[in-house]
């Protein structure tokens, strides 16, 4: 897991789960989905693919929650942990804990630099055990990270199914931001996080619940608020080498751009970021305009290639090369 990542995220969740889990079910709601209201050309292109690498990156699961994975090493035994840009955990059940126990908490830690974090646990069942219906909450305040960021807010983590191998959850950010020296991110809204553990790999799904709003700020000057709207996917597959294969879809709006763009990964060039990169050194990301596109390549694990297709024709008649950095 890269840290560069998890730092432009605003908070990370770590679901570690074990033998014997109940099951569930989880769900969502929909409407008439809304269409690309603006074009891309020119003017915008640059603040169209800020916009897009934010939503994605926004929501990303790895980025912001990462269940872990089953934990065999204790048969009925589940630990929740909360999870911080460096790897910061907070044990939030153990073998020591009272069962039953329906409310749990809150349990106040020292950050590495500074402020503090509070933590419940609502046991539904008073199985102590992870099940449906259990809820984590954490809130931050002023709480300093060893990498120079400083995180506020609260997120909210109901469960709505677990098993030996899966979990999903409904997560609910408010007003949970994280800063650093060069960039600001602030999450408000739901989304619906799966999990599913395979043979060699893990694949992470979240699912914007209504609308998910990320409102954000560059060390290049560039401001927005960014809304994921219903539906808006990233899934994300880690294999055993720590390789990432990623991919994103749905609508989102821009403020600073203007309007709405239809965002898709193609099947056949997913995004691909190696365990020790910062960013993907391959894949593409299509952003489709009223009448107009725009292709974000991975050139490499430092520069992003971004082109123009001002009129609809399936021709890119202009584009440039930039840092990820400063995309991000």
């Amino acid at each position: 897991m890269n840290t560069r990542r998890l730092a432009l995220n605003t908070l990370s969740v770590a679901i570690l789960l074990t033998l014997g889990a109940c099951g569930g079910g989880g769900g969502g709601d929909g409407g008439p989905a809304p269409v690309p209201t603006i074009d891309i050309g020119l003017a915008n292109y640059v603040t169209v693919g800020r916009a897009t690498a934010a939503g994605i990156s926004g929501v990303s699961p790895t980025g912001m929650m990462v269940p872990l994975g089953v934990n065999k090493s204790g048969p009925g035994r589940v630990v929740a942990m909360w999870f911080h840009p460096l790897g910061k955990r907070v044990a939030l059940a153990s073998p020591q804990r009272p069962v039953p126990l329906t409310a749990h908490g809150p349990v106040i830690t020292n950050c590495p630099l500074g402020g503090t974090e509070t933590t419940w646990v609502y046991d539904n069942d008073d199985s102590g055990d992870l099940s449906v219906g259990d809820t984590i909450t954490v809130t931050d305040e002023n709480c300093k990270d060893m990498v120079g960021g400083t995180s506020n807010g609260s997120m909210s983590m109901t469960f709505t199914q677990a098993s030996s191998s899966s979990a999903s959850a409904q997560v609910t950010f408010n007003q949970a931001s994280y800063v650093t020296a060069r960039h600001s991110t602030t999450l408000n809204g739901s989304t619906n996080l799966d999990y599913a553990e395979g043979v060699t790999t893990e694949t992470y799904t979240t699912t914007s619940a209504g609308s998910m709003t990320i409102a954000l700020s560059t060390h290049t000057g560039y401001t927005d608020t960014v809304t994921l709207l219903d539906g808006f996917f990233v899934q994300e597959t880690i294999d055993s080498a720590g390789t990432t294969v990623s991919r994103a879809g749905g609508l989102l709006q821009s403020q600073a751009a203007g309007g709405i763009v239809e965002v898709n990964t193609p099947a056949a060039t997913p995004m691909t970021e190696y365990g020790a990169d910062a960013y993907p050194s391959s894949g593409t990301v299509q952003v489709k305009g009223l009448n107009s596109s725009l292709l974000i390549t991975a050139v490499s694990a430092t520069n992003a290639r971004l082109d123009v297709d001002a009129n609809g024709d399936g021709t890119f008649e202009s584009g440039s090369t930039m840092l990820w950095d400063d995309l991000l």
